[in-house]
């Protein structure tokens, strides 16, 4: 009885910490992660994760650079902000509402925390398209954040 009682809890346990897992990319904004190397061979190594993931890059913003050209007396380590599109998601959630195209593309960030960290974020598009309150716009980022978390994962 024990045994069973023991299996038993096990199964709960698991379950509860496999649906916690599966409600995680529904509670964060954003998956990030850090990692030792150069920016510029971090930044390669990003975009080809995320292409891997079926996702292409269609903006590249030197954020650093930008504001310093801007602000007088700004200094900033590289901070990059990609816009990362997956075209079939794309045309899928315009379709379903045409205003999705104000959260497109997906943002990503590539930023230097210090001489040789770098720390990649990914909006998570689950918590993004939730203002649009629609079960299938909801049902696609939850794919598309699959995708941009194992991408992340992958780098």
């Amino acid at each position: 009885m024990k045994t069973i009682t023991l299996i038993f809890s096990l199964m709960i346990i698991t379950g509860l910490w496999t649906e916690s897992k599966a409600q995680d990319d529904c509670s964060v904004m954003y998956f990030s992660k850090t990692i030792s190397g150069n920016f510029e061979e971090v930044t390669r190594e990003v975009i080809a994760e995320f292409k891997s993931a079926g996702f292409g890059v269609i903006t590249e913003i030197n954020m650093d650079q930008v504001l310093q050209d801007k602000l007088e007396g700004v200094s900033m380590n590289p901070y990059k902000i990609l816009g990362v599109c997956n075209p079939g998601y794309a045309y899928e959630a315009i379709r379903v509402n045409p205003n999705a195209g104000v959260l497109l593309p997906c943002k990503v960030i590539i930023k230097q925390l210090e001489e040789d960290k770098i720390e990649v974020v990914a909006l998570n598009p689950v918590m993004v398209m939730k203002m649009f309150d629609n079960k299938e716009l909801d049902t696609l980022a939850k794919e598309v954040a699959q995708k941009m978390r194992s991408a992340i994962e992958g780098i």
